[in-house]
């Protein structure tokens, strides 16, 4: 047997050592923890400025008025709230929309099933009112309405979370003819 004396402390060196070693793994988990909390907080809230975003834009492409002529100067503000506390939460600016190509629609192209697209029968082209006739009215040229496509931009900015997107959006929409883009 070992007397006391001989002792040199060995296994409390190598408990110190595993000690050490399990604070290093430890730390080093809470670190990696902390930081997929933070991926997972970012992802929410630019989930939530895209929400946010695409709510502004489907809101302003629902009223018509914001693309007749003359169209809106300023950008229009919707908000969103997402906690259902009576206070917007964030806040998208749509700006006024842009027309990007407007282009004449030939009667074979129209759906006279469609009540909006029905309305367009006649052509300018043709000196004809677009009634049918014996022979099955108007067939072929131009019609009364062309097609106008629209890009809608909408911005949000969280200043708490930093959060930003932009996201646009292509609208068709039917005019008369000789509405030209402004």
């Amino acid at each position: 047997m070992i007397s006391r004396n001989q002792q040199q402390g060995a296994i409390l060196v190598i408990v110190l050592v595993m000690v050490g070693i399990f604070m290093i793994i430890v730390t080093s988990l809470v670190s990696s923890s902390n930081i997929n909390f933070r991926i997972a907080g970012n992802q929410q809230y630019r989930m939530e400025a895209k929400l946010a975003a695409r709510n502004g834009m489907e809101a302003y492409i629902s009223n018509p008025a914001n693309f007749t002529l003359p169209l809106p100067i300023n950008a229009e503000e919707i908000g969103t709230d997402f906690d259902g506390d009576g206070t917007d939460d964030l806040i998208a600016s749509v700006a006024p929309p842009n027309c990007t190509r407007s282009t004449i629609i030939t009667i074979p192209e129209l759906d006279v099933s469609n009540p909006s697209e029905a309305q367009c029968l006649g052509s300018g082209s043709l000196a004809t009112t677009g009634i049918f006739g014996g022979s099955g009215g108007v067939t072929s040229g131009n019609s009364w309405c062309s097609r106008m496509n629209w890009d809608v931009a909408s911005t949000v900015n969280n200043a708490n979370t930093g959060a930003g997107i932009e996201m646009h959006q292509g609208v068709y929409m039917l005019a008369v003819v000789g509405t030209s883009c402004p």
